[in-house]
C-alpha cells in the first residue's frame, strides 16, 4: 500500500464519522492536522488542516526549501497560524506544533467553540476508533511508546545531558510542586510522544495556560534570536517578570544553545517531552479520565525519522503500525 492509499484510507475512516458532528446533540470535536509543506490533504467535518509557520513561510525549515507551488497549496487549503494579532507563527521553526496549538487557544470560537480539540500532525495521527465513545473520557492519547531504557536515558542519549537539565531548572522554577512526579515519569521505560491528543475543551484551555507559560519563559531566554508578536498577551508579561526575577538561574542553563541558530529546535524538544508528562500527570488524578488508542505513522515520517532515533523508529515500525493496520481494516 503506498503512502497515499494509506492515507486515504486512515481519511475515509475519520469520515465515517462526520455524522458527530452534523448532529448537535453528539459533543462537537475538531481536530487540528498542522501541515508545514503539502502533503495528502486531511480535512473533514472533523478535521482541519492548518499550515504552521506561516509568517516564516519562506525561510527553511528541517523539511527544506518551500517552493512557490508549495507555498501555494498551503494557503488554498489550510488556514494559517498567523491569522490574529497576537499569533506566534514567526517562533514555529524553534517550538514546532506549539504555534498550531497557541492559535486554537486564541481562536477557539473560529473552530467553532468544540467540546473536544484535538492536535495531530499531517503523518501522525491517532486512529479513530475514539470517537464512538468520545462523551465518556476526558482526554485521548496515543499508546505509549516503550523503551528497553528509561524515558530520561533515552532523552539524554537523542538530545544530550545540558537539554535535560533545562527541563528540570525550569520545572523546578515554575512549577516546583511537580517536579517529584516528573522525576517519576522520566524513570519509567514508556511515555506519550509527538504530541498528539485529542482532549474536552476544560482539560485543553488548562494545558494551553500550563505549557504557554513555560514556552514563553524559554522564549524569553532565547529572545536575542527570536521575536515575538508586538501584542503581548498578559500569559506573556507575567512570564517575562518571572524571568527578571529568575534571569540569572535559567539563563545559565540554557544558555550553552541560546546563540546556536534559528533552526536548533531545542524547546521543540522539550515540549514534545513536557506534553507527554503533562498527560501522565492528570492520567495520575482520579478526576480525568485518560484512554489510549493506536498511533497511526505515515511511511514516509518512518522513513524521514529513522536515522534521528532508531529505538522510536523501530518500535514504530516493529509493533505499533502492525497494530493500526490491523486496526484499519
Amino acid at each position: 500500500m503506498s503512502n497515499d492509499e494509506y492515507s486515504r484510507v486512515l481519511l475515509d475512516e475519520y469520515k465515517k464519522y462526520d455524522y458527530v458532528n452534523q448532529n448537535r446533540t453528539n459533543p462537537l470535536i475538531k481536530i487540528l492536522v498542522s501541515y508545514i509543506k503539502p502533503s495528502f490533504l486531511f480535512k473533514s467535518e472533523i478535521l482541519t488542516p492548518i499550515h504552521l509557520g506561516r509568517a516564516v513561510e519562506r525561510d527553511n525549515s528541517k523539511d527544506g526549501v518551500i517552493t512557490d507551488d508549495d507555498i501555494r497549496w498551503l494557503h488554498e487549503n489550510c488556514i494559517g497560524d498567523d491569522d490574529f494579532e497576537e499569533n506566534i507563527s514567526a517562533v514555529n521553526r524553534r517550538v514546532g506544533f506549539l504555534t498550531g496549538t497557541y492559535w486554537a487557544w486564541k481562536n477557539y470560537e473560529k473552530l467553532g467553540n468544540p467540546d473536544y480539540f484535538g492536535s495531530f500532525g499531517y503523518r501522525k495521527f491517532i486512529a479513530p476508533t475514539f470517537i464512538s465513545s468520545i462523551s465518556n473520557v476526558d482526554i485521548i492519547a496515543p499508546q505509549k511508546v516503550c523503551f528497553n531504557i528509561t524515558l530520561k536515558e533515552q532523552f539524554i542519549c537523542s538530545h544530550g545531558i545540558e537539554l535535560y537539565n533545562a527541563i528540570v531548572a525550569i520545572l523546578d522554577k515554575v512549577y516546583p510542586s511537580e517536579l517529584p512526579l516528573f522525576n517519576e515519569y522520566f524513570e519509567q521505560k514508556s511515555g506519550y510522544f509527538h504530541e498528539l491528543y485529542v482532549m474536552k475543551k476544560n482539560y485543553f484551555f488548562e494545558f494551553c495556560q500550563w505549557i504557554f507559560k513555560l514556552l514563553f519563559i524559554m522564549l524569553s531566554v532565547y529572545n536575542n534570536s527570536i521575536s515575538l508578536s508586538p501584542k503581548q498577551h498578559i500569559v506573556e508579561k507575567l512570564c517575562c517578570k518571572f524571568l527578571e526575577l529568575n534571569q540569572e538561574e535559567i539563563t545559565e542553563v540554557l544558555s550553552p544553545r541560546k546563540n546556536a541558530g534559528a533552526e536548533i529546535r531545542d524547546i521543540a524538544f522539550i515540549l514534545e517531552r513536557l506534553t507527554g508528562f503533562y498527560i501522565y500527570k492528570l492520567s495520575k488524578g482520579e478526576k480525568c479520565k485518560i484512554i489510549e488508542a493506536p498511533l497511526v505513522l505515515s511511511q514516509d515520517f518512518i522513513d524521514c525519522e529513522k536515522n534521528v532515533n532508531s529505538l522510536i523508529i523501530s518500535k514504530m515500525r516493529d509493533n505499533i503500525r502492525k497494530d493500526i493496520m490491523h486496526t484499519m481494516r
